[in-house]
């Protein structure tokens, strides 16, 4: 039992890596827009690298069944909601 809740904090703690991998990677994206010349490039390679990196780190902890999946994108979740908030009270800020 008890190595069951390792398992699921583990990826839990997995899933909060690969969110802040993903979603901080995609703020850095779209924050060099402006000074990239070829945007549409810079945008694709990135979607690219992300989402393999993303699925590569993804598919040990799918093999250990739904639940672990379950509790790795909780914390992908748990990042993308801390993300948000964070850069969008970072944007309130700088139009005050």
């Amino acid at each position: 039992m008890t190595e069951t809740i390792y398992l699921y904090i583990g990826c839990l703690l997995w899933g909060s890596l690969l969110g802040a991998f993903y979603f901080g990677g995609l703020w850095l994206t779209v924050k060099r827009l402006t000074v990239v010349k070829n945007q549409a490039l810079w945008i694709l390679g990135s979607f690219v690298i992300r989402n393999l990196l993303v699925v590569v780190g993804f598919y040990p902890v799918v093999v250990q069944g739904w639940q672990p999946t379950l509790s790795c994108l909780a914390g992908v979740i748990v990042i993308r909601l801390t993300l948000t908030l964070r850069i969008k009270s970072q944007l309130i800020k700088m139009r005050i």
